[in-house]
Protein backbone atom coordinates (compact mmCIF):
# COMPACT_ATOMS: atom_id res chain seq x y z
CA UNK A 1 0.00 0.00 0.00
CA UNK A 2 1.31 3.44 -0.88
CA UNK A 3 2.22 5.73 1.98
CA UNK A 4 0.34 9.00 2.52
CA UNK A 5 1.98 11.81 0.61
CA UNK A 6 1.24 14.53 3.11
CA UNK A 7 0.71 13.57 6.74
CA UNK A 8 0.37 15.76 9.78
CA UNK A 9 3.56 17.40 10.98
CA UNK A 10 4.94 16.09 14.24
CA UNK A 11 4.63 18.34 17.25
CA UNK A 12 8.37 18.52 17.67
CA UNK A 13 11.61 16.79 16.86
CA UNK A 14 14.30 17.09 14.26
CA UNK A 15 12.97 18.91 11.19
CA UNK A 16 15.33 17.09 8.86
CA UNK A 17 14.34 13.74 10.34
CA UNK A 18 10.62 14.43 9.92
CA UNK A 19 11.03 15.50 6.31
CA UNK A 20 12.63 12.28 5.10
CA UNK A 21 10.41 10.18 2.82
CA UNK A 22 8.40 7.72 4.87
CA UNK A 23 9.55 8.95 8.29
CA UNK A 24 7.23 8.00 11.15
CA UNK A 25 5.66 10.40 13.61
CA UNK A 26 4.96 9.60 17.20
CA UNK A 27 1.40 8.36 16.53
CA UNK A 28 1.86 6.16 13.50
CA UNK A 29 1.26 8.99 11.05
CA UNK A 30 3.53 9.51 8.09
CA UNK A 31 5.06 12.53 6.43
CA UNK A 32 6.56 12.30 2.99
CA UNK A 33 8.33 14.97 1.02
CA UNK A 34 8.17 14.63 -2.74
CA UNK A 35 10.62 15.65 -5.43
CA UNK A 36 8.83 17.40 -8.28
CA UNK A 37 11.80 18.83 -10.16
CA UNK A 38 11.34 16.35 -13.01
CA UNK A 39 7.85 17.77 -13.58
CA UNK A 40 8.96 21.30 -14.32
CA UNK A 41 8.44 24.42 -12.24
CA UNK A 42 6.70 22.79 -9.29
CA UNK A 43 9.03 23.78 -6.49
CA UNK A 44 6.26 25.57 -4.63
CA UNK A 45 4.40 22.29 -4.23
CA UNK A 46 7.38 20.52 -2.70
CA UNK A 47 8.10 23.50 -0.46
CA UNK A 48 4.54 23.45 0.83
CA UNK A 49 4.51 19.73 1.66
CA UNK A 50 5.42 20.25 5.30
CA UNK A 51 2.66 22.84 5.77
CA UNK A 52 -0.25 20.82 4.44
CA UNK A 53 -2.64 19.28 6.93
CA UNK A 54 -4.79 16.23 6.33
CA UNK A 55 -8.38 16.24 7.58
CA UNK A 56 -9.00 14.32 10.79
CA UNK A 57 -9.51 10.68 9.81
CA UNK A 58 -8.35 7.36 11.11
CA UNK A 59 -4.77 6.75 10.02
CA UNK A 60 -5.73 3.66 8.00
CA UNK A 61 -8.51 5.58 6.24
CA UNK A 62 -6.15 8.44 5.37
CA UNK A 63 -3.73 5.98 3.79
CA UNK A 64 -6.51 4.35 1.75
CA UNK A 65 -7.92 7.71 0.64
CA UNK A 66 -4.54 8.91 -0.56
CA UNK A 67 -3.59 5.66 -2.26
CA UNK A 68 -6.92 5.35 -4.09
CA UNK A 69 -6.86 9.00 -5.15
CA UNK A 70 -3.38 8.74 -6.63
CA UNK A 71 -4.12 5.44 -8.38
CA UNK A 72 -7.23 6.96 -9.96
CA UNK A 73 -5.31 10.10 -10.96
CA UNK A 74 -2.86 7.83 -12.78
CA UNK A 75 -5.77 6.09 -14.60
CA UNK A 76 -5.34 2.86 -12.63
CA UNK A 77 -9.07 2.51 -11.99
CA UNK A 78 -9.08 -1.22 -11.22
CA UNK A 79 -6.43 -0.89 -8.52
CA UNK A 80 -8.16 2.15 -7.02
CA UNK A 81 -11.43 0.23 -6.81
CA UNK A 82 -9.71 -2.77 -5.24
CA UNK A 83 -8.19 -0.56 -2.53
CA UNK A 84 -11.55 1.03 -1.73
CA UNK A 85 -13.43 -2.28 -1.86
CA UNK A 86 -11.03 -3.84 0.60
CA UNK A 87 -11.40 -0.87 2.96
CA UNK A 88 -15.21 -0.78 3.00
CA UNK A 89 -15.70 -4.56 3.09
CA UNK A 90 -13.08 -5.25 5.74
CA UNK A 91 -13.54 -5.77 9.45
CA UNK A 92 -14.74 -2.20 9.86
CA UNK A 93 -17.25 -0.50 7.66
CA UNK A 94 -14.81 2.27 6.70
CA UNK A 95 -15.52 5.98 6.83
CA UNK A 96 -18.36 7.41 4.79
CA UNK A 97 -15.79 9.30 2.73
CA UNK A 98 -14.40 6.00 1.49
CA UNK A 99 -17.89 4.97 0.41
CA UNK A 100 -18.44 8.30 -1.36
CA UNK A 101 -15.17 7.82 -3.23
CA UNK A 102 -16.14 4.30 -4.23
CA UNK A 103 -19.57 5.36 -5.50
CA UNK A 104 -18.10 8.22 -7.55
CA UNK A 105 -15.41 5.93 -8.96
CA UNK A 106 -18.09 3.49 -10.09
CA UNK A 107 -20.06 6.32 -11.66
CA UNK A 108 -17.05 7.50 -13.64
CA UNK A 109 -16.17 3.98 -14.81
CA UNK A 110 -19.82 3.22 -15.65
CA UNK A 111 -20.08 0.08 -13.49
CA UNK A 112 -23.77 0.20 -12.51
CA UNK A 113 -23.93 -3.43 -11.39
CA UNK A 114 -21.17 -2.88 -8.83
CA UNK A 115 -22.77 0.44 -7.84
CA UNK A 116 -26.10 -1.25 -7.13
CA UNK A 117 -24.55 -4.07 -5.12
CA UNK A 118 -22.55 -1.62 -2.98
CA UNK A 119 -25.72 0.47 -2.49
CA UNK A 120 -27.41 -2.43 -0.69
CA UNK A 121 -24.42 -2.86 1.63
CA UNK A 122 -24.24 0.90 2.27
CA UNK A 123 -27.92 1.05 3.25
CA UNK A 124 -27.42 -1.85 5.68
CA UNK A 125 -24.38 -0.28 7.33
CA UNK A 126 -25.48 3.34 7.58
CA UNK A 127 -29.24 2.77 7.83
CA UNK A 128 -30.06 5.44 5.29
CA UNK A 129 -30.73 5.68 1.59
CA UNK A 130 -27.75 5.09 -0.71
CA UNK A 131 -26.80 7.60 -3.39
CA UNK A 132 -28.65 7.63 -6.69
CA UNK A 133 -26.98 6.34 -9.85
CA UNK A 134 -26.05 9.29 -12.02
CA UNK A 135 -23.58 8.03 -14.57
CA UNK A 136 -20.77 10.26 -15.71
CA UNK A 137 -19.27 9.47 -19.08
CA UNK A 138 -16.40 7.06 -18.43
CA UNK A 139 -12.98 8.66 -18.16
CA UNK A 140 -11.08 6.13 -20.23
CA UNK A 141 -7.69 5.07 -18.96
CA UNK A 142 -4.93 5.80 -21.40
CA UNK A 143 -7.03 8.09 -23.59
CA UNK A 144 -5.67 11.43 -24.63
CA UNK A 145 -6.98 14.19 -22.37
CA UNK A 146 -9.32 16.64 -24.05
CA UNK A 147 -9.56 20.00 -22.35
CA UNK A 148 -12.70 22.09 -22.33
CA UNK A 149 -13.11 25.36 -24.13
CA UNK A 150 -14.05 28.31 -21.92
CA UNK A 151 -17.81 28.81 -21.89
CA UNK A 152 -19.46 32.18 -22.52
CA UNK A 153 -23.14 32.38 -21.53
CA UNK A 154 -25.18 35.25 -22.98
CA UNK A 155 -28.44 36.19 -21.27
CA UNK A 156 -30.93 39.04 -21.17
CA UNK A 157 -31.22 41.47 -24.07
CA UNK A 158 -28.23 41.71 -26.38
CA UNK A 159 -27.52 45.33 -27.34
CA UNK A 160 -24.65 47.54 -28.36
CA UNK A 161 -23.91 48.22 -24.68
CA UNK A 162 -22.12 44.85 -24.54
CA UNK A 163 -19.29 45.99 -26.82
CA UNK A 164 -16.60 45.99 -24.11
CA UNK A 165 -17.54 42.46 -23.04
CA UNK A 166 -17.40 41.24 -26.65
CA UNK A 167 -14.01 42.85 -27.16
CA UNK A 168 -12.82 40.91 -24.11
CA UNK A 169 -14.35 37.74 -25.58
CA UNK A 170 -12.34 38.24 -28.78
CA UNK A 171 -9.14 38.73 -26.77
CA UNK A 172 -9.71 35.55 -24.78
CA UNK A 173 -10.55 33.63 -27.96
CA UNK A 174 -7.36 34.86 -29.62
CA UNK A 175 -5.33 33.61 -26.65
CA UNK A 176 -6.96 30.19 -26.41
CA UNK A 177 -7.97 29.40 -29.97
CA UNK A 178 -11.44 28.14 -29.07
CA UNK A 179 -14.63 29.29 -27.37
CA UNK A 180 -18.06 27.92 -26.55
CA UNK A 181 -20.94 30.41 -26.73
CA UNK A 182 -24.38 29.62 -25.28
CA UNK A 183 -27.25 31.76 -26.60
CA UNK A 184 -30.10 29.73 -25.10
CA UNK A 185 -30.82 32.26 -22.34
CA UNK A 186 -31.16 35.35 -24.54
CA UNK A 187 -34.48 37.14 -24.28
CA UNK A 188 -34.00 39.62 -27.09
CA UNK A 189 -31.58 41.13 -29.63
CA UNK A 190 -31.71 44.69 -30.98
CA UNK A 191 -30.12 45.90 -34.21
CA UNK A 192 -26.97 47.18 -32.48
CA UNK A 193 -26.62 43.86 -30.63
CA UNK A 194 -27.09 41.90 -33.85
CA UNK A 195 -24.43 43.98 -35.57
CA UNK A 196 -22.07 43.56 -32.62
CA UNK A 197 -22.54 39.79 -32.52
CA UNK A 198 -21.98 39.32 -36.27
CA UNK A 199 -18.85 41.52 -36.11
CA UNK A 200 -17.56 39.48 -33.17
CA UNK A 201 -18.08 36.18 -35.00
CA UNK A 202 -16.30 37.63 -38.03
CA UNK A 203 -13.35 38.71 -35.85
CA UNK A 204 -13.14 35.28 -34.24
CA UNK A 205 -13.27 33.59 -37.64
CA UNK A 206 -10.50 35.85 -38.99
CA UNK A 207 -8.46 34.96 -35.92
CA UNK A 208 -8.97 31.24 -36.68
CA UNK A 209 -10.74 30.77 -33.35
CA UNK A 210 -12.88 27.63 -33.21
CA UNK A 211 -16.36 28.55 -31.97
CA UNK A 212 -19.12 26.19 -30.85
CA UNK A 213 -22.56 27.82 -30.59
CA UNK A 214 -25.25 26.35 -28.37
CA UNK A 215 -28.83 27.59 -28.50
CA UNK A 216 -28.38 29.03 -32.00
CA UNK A 217 -31.88 28.02 -33.09
CA UNK A 218 -33.30 29.91 -30.13
CA UNK A 219 -31.35 33.02 -31.12
CA UNK A 220 -32.44 32.70 -34.75
CA UNK A 221 -36.06 32.52 -33.64
CA UNK A 222 -35.56 35.88 -31.92
CA UNK A 223 -34.13 37.37 -35.12
CA UNK A 224 -36.37 35.85 -37.79
CA UNK A 225 -39.35 38.19 -37.19
CA UNK A 226 -37.04 41.06 -38.21
CA UNK A 227 -36.15 39.45 -41.56
CA UNK A 228 -38.66 40.68 -44.13
CA UNK A 229 -37.85 39.69 -47.70
CA UNK A 230 -38.15 42.65 -50.09
CA UNK A 231 -38.12 45.25 -47.32
CA UNK A 232 -34.58 46.69 -47.07
CA UNK A 233 -34.62 47.19 -43.31
CA UNK A 234 -32.91 45.47 -40.39
CA UNK A 235 -29.71 44.76 -42.29
CA UNK A 236 -27.77 43.95 -39.04
CA UNK A 237 -30.28 41.18 -38.25
CA UNK A 238 -29.72 39.61 -41.67
CA UNK A 239 -25.95 39.77 -41.28
CA UNK A 240 -26.15 38.31 -37.77
CA UNK A 241 -28.35 35.43 -38.94
CA UNK A 242 -26.02 34.68 -41.86
CA UNK A 243 -22.96 34.80 -39.60
CA UNK A 244 -24.52 32.37 -37.13
CA UNK A 245 -25.58 29.96 -39.85
CA UNK A 246 -22.02 30.09 -41.22
CA UNK A 247 -20.58 29.39 -37.77
CA UNK A 248 -22.95 26.54 -36.94
CA UNK A 249 -22.35 24.89 -40.31
CA UNK A 250 -25.85 24.89 -41.86
CA UNK A 251 -24.97 25.49 -45.52
CA UNK A 252 -28.46 24.82 -46.96
CA UNK A 253 -30.16 27.39 -44.75
CA UNK A 254 -27.30 29.81 -45.32
CA UNK A 255 -27.72 29.63 -49.11
CA UNK A 256 -31.50 30.15 -48.88
CA UNK A 257 -31.04 33.16 -46.63
CA UNK A 258 -28.28 34.56 -48.86
CA UNK A 259 -30.64 34.52 -51.84
CA UNK A 260 -33.31 36.36 -49.82
CA UNK A 261 -30.70 38.87 -48.64
CA UNK A 262 -29.61 39.55 -52.23
CA UNK A 263 -33.22 40.08 -53.30
CA UNK A 264 -33.91 42.41 -50.38
CA UNK A 265 -30.76 44.58 -50.43
CA UNK A 266 -29.72 44.14 -54.08
CA UNK A 267 -26.26 43.04 -53.06
CA UNK A 268 -24.55 39.72 -52.47
CA UNK A 269 -23.58 38.73 -48.92
CA UNK A 270 -20.33 37.00 -48.10
CA UNK A 271 -20.06 33.56 -49.66
CA UNK A 272 -20.25 30.34 -47.72
CA UNK A 273 -16.86 29.27 -46.44
CA UNK A 274 -16.01 25.62 -45.74
CA UNK A 275 -15.76 24.90 -42.04
CA UNK A 276 -12.37 24.54 -40.42
CA UNK A 277 -11.37 21.16 -39.10
CA UNK A 278 -13.46 20.06 -36.13
CA UNK A 279 -11.96 20.68 -32.72
CA UNK A 280 -12.74 18.95 -29.45
CA UNK A 281 -14.23 21.66 -27.28
CA UNK A 282 -15.45 19.44 -24.45
CA UNK A 283 -14.53 16.08 -23.04
CA UNK A 284 -17.79 14.31 -23.80
CA UNK A 285 -18.00 15.12 -27.50
CA UNK A 286 -16.34 17.20 -30.18
CA UNK A 287 -19.31 19.60 -30.32
CA UNK A 288 -19.45 20.05 -34.10
CA UNK A 289 -20.63 23.49 -35.11
CA UNK A 290 -24.29 22.75 -35.71
CA UNK A 291 -27.71 24.37 -35.58
CA UNK A 292 -29.57 22.18 -33.11
CA UNK A 293 -30.84 24.06 -30.09
CA UNK A 294 -29.16 22.31 -27.17
CA UNK A 295 -29.48 24.45 -24.05
CA UNK A 296 -26.50 24.00 -21.77
CA UNK A 297 -26.98 23.65 -18.03
CA UNK A 298 -26.35 26.84 -16.12
CA UNK A 299 -22.70 26.76 -15.10
CA UNK A 300 -21.10 29.47 -12.99
CA UNK A 301 -17.55 30.73 -13.31
CA UNK A 302 -14.71 28.89 -15.04
CA UNK A 303 -15.57 25.36 -16.17
CA UNK A 304 -13.14 22.46 -15.76
CA UNK A 305 -14.48 19.22 -17.19
CA UNK A 306 -13.52 15.90 -18.68
CA UNK A 307 -10.00 14.59 -18.18
CA UNK A 308 -7.29 17.15 -17.41
CA UNK A 309 -3.77 15.83 -17.89
CA UNK A 310 -0.21 16.88 -18.60
CA UNK A 311 2.31 19.09 -16.79
CA UNK A 312 0.95 22.27 -18.41
CA UNK A 313 -2.54 21.44 -19.67
CA UNK A 314 -4.26 23.93 -21.95
CA UNK A 315 -7.09 24.33 -19.47
CA UNK A 316 -4.67 26.01 -17.05
CA UNK A 317 -3.80 28.59 -19.67
CA UNK A 318 -7.51 29.22 -20.03
CA UNK A 319 -7.82 29.52 -16.26
CA UNK A 320 -4.96 32.03 -16.23
CA UNK A 321 -6.77 34.16 -18.79
CA UNK A 322 -9.99 33.94 -16.79
CA UNK A 323 -8.24 34.79 -13.51
CA UNK A 324 -6.63 37.88 -15.04
CA UNK A 325 -10.13 39.37 -15.32
CA UNK A 326 -11.49 38.30 -11.91
CA UNK A 327 -10.60 38.85 -8.26
CA UNK A 328 -12.93 36.12 -7.00
CA UNK A 329 -12.31 32.96 -9.02
CA UNK A 330 -15.01 30.31 -9.10
CA UNK A 331 -14.20 26.98 -10.75
CA UNK A 332 -17.07 24.66 -11.69
CA UNK A 333 -15.60 21.16 -11.38
CA UNK A 334 -18.92 19.29 -11.35
CA UNK A 335 -18.12 17.60 -14.67
CA UNK A 336 -14.38 17.11 -14.04
CA UNK A 337 -14.02 13.34 -14.32
CA UNK A 338 -10.30 12.96 -13.69
CA UNK A 339 -7.46 15.27 -12.68
CA UNK A 340 -4.15 13.60 -13.42
CA UNK A 341 -1.42 13.69 -10.77
CA UNK A 342 1.00 15.95 -12.64
CA UNK A 343 -1.82 18.34 -13.59
CA UNK A 344 -2.84 18.55 -9.94
CA UNK A 345 0.66 19.75 -9.10
CA UNK A 346 0.53 22.36 -11.84
CA UNK A 347 -2.90 23.47 -10.64
CA UNK A 348 -1.57 23.84 -7.08
CA UNK A 349 1.22 26.10 -8.32
CA UNK A 350 -1.17 28.26 -10.30
CA UNK A 351 -3.66 28.64 -7.45
CA UNK A 352 -0.85 29.35 -4.98
CA UNK A 353 0.33 32.16 -7.25
CA UNK A 354 -3.20 33.56 -7.46
CA UNK A 355 -3.47 33.39 -3.68
CA UNK A 356 -0.22 35.35 -3.35
CA UNK A 357 -1.83 38.03 -5.53
CA UNK A 358 -4.69 38.35 -3.05
CA UNK A 359 -7.17 36.44 -5.20
CA UNK A 360 -9.57 33.89 -3.74
CA UNK A 361 -10.53 30.68 -5.49
CA UNK A 362 -13.54 28.44 -4.93
CA UNK A 363 -13.66 24.97 -6.53
CA UNK A 364 -17.22 23.74 -6.67
CA UNK A 365 -18.56 20.18 -6.68
CA UNK A 366 -15.64 17.98 -7.77
CA UNK A 367 -16.33 14.25 -7.54
CA UNK A 368 -14.94 12.54 -4.44
CA UNK A 369 -11.98 10.95 -6.25
CA UNK A 370 -10.86 14.32 -7.62
CA UNK A 371 -11.52 16.08 -4.30
CA UNK A 372 -9.40 13.52 -2.46
CA UNK A 373 -6.50 14.09 -4.84
CA UNK A 374 -6.85 17.85 -4.39
CA UNK A 375 -6.50 17.40 -0.65
CA UNK A 376 -3.52 15.07 -1.08
CA UNK A 377 -1.81 17.70 -3.24
CA UNK A 378 -2.62 20.55 -0.87
CA UNK A 379 -4.93 22.36 -3.26
CA UNK A 380 -7.37 22.82 -0.38
CA UNK A 381 -4.71 25.02 1.24
CA UNK A 382 -4.75 27.53 -1.62
CA UNK A 383 -8.43 27.29 -2.60
CA UNK A 384 -11.75 26.45 -0.96
CA UNK A 385 -13.26 23.17 -2.13
CA UNK A 386 -17.03 22.96 -1.91
CA UNK A 387 -18.13 19.34 -1.84
CA UNK A 388 -20.99 18.31 -4.05
CA UNK A 389 -24.16 16.92 -2.58
CA UNK A 390 -23.96 13.19 -1.92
Amino acid sequence: MALPFFGKKPAGGDQAESSRPGSKTGRGEVTTSLEFTQLGDMGALAAAAGKILVAEELAEDVAVIEEAAVLFANANDGAAQAVLDEAVEGAGRGSEQLWRMLFDLLRVTGDKAAFDSRSVRYAQLFEKSPPVWDQAEPAQAGSAPREAAPAVNLSGNLSGNARSQFEQLVRIGAKLGKLRVDLSRLRGIDDAGASLFSETLQSLRQGKVKVAILGAEHALRLIEPMLKVGEPEGRPFWLCALAMLQQIGDEARFEDMAVNFAVTFEESPSSWEPQQDAVSLTDSSSLPLRHEDVPAPVRKGFVMEGVVGGAQPEVLRALSAYASEHQQIEIDASQLKRLEFVSAGALFNQLAQLQSQGKQTMIRAPNEMVAALMRVMGIDQVARIEARKF
